[in-house]
């Protein structure tokens, strides 16, 4: 799905590289598909960042989640922590757990972030830059 983070402003940042730990989440994100990890040796879901599961120490395999949640909590940047977010501060981070249990740092898009509460429903979006990976970042439910 490609959705405008802001209708006057693009998502921004500078462009995210790949490495091998990270490749079957930015392939799935290439595909619109938003990937989180799963233990092999059973059912547990986790942030795309875990490599091994932290209960048993077994190894984590991609999986497609539904990209729907709830937002837990967030934050309005008002100072760039990089040149190449300079022109679209004041942007909102944000954490959400997904519908399938695990918790996600991101963007969110917003247009007015004081309207923003807990639990509120997400979406996640897709943003294709020319240069770099593409990139999830979520959006409200509603404003899809």
């Amino acid at each position: 799905m490609d959705v405008e983070p802001r209708a006057s402003e693009p998502l921004g940042g500078p462009p995210v590289d790949r490495d091998e730990a990270s490749a079957g989440f930015f392939d799935a994100a290439a595909d619109g598909r938003l990937a989180v990890r799963r233990c092999v040796t059973g059912d547990r879901l986790f942030a795309p960042e875990v490599a091994r599961c932290p209960r048993c120490g077994a190894a984590t395999e991609w999986i497609t989640v539904s990209g729907r949640g709830r937002l837990v909590t967030w934050a309005v940047v008002h100072r760039s922590p990089h040149p190449a977010l300079a022109e679209v501060v004041p942007y909102v981070t944000a954490v959400v757990e997904l519908a399938e249990g695990p918790w996600l740092r991101t963007r969110l898009a917003v247009d007015d972030a004081s309207s923003l509460a807990p639990g509120l429903p997400v979406a996640v979006a897709f943003v294709r830059p020319s240069d770099g990976e593409s990139v999830p970042y979520f959006v409200l439910e509603h404003a899809r």
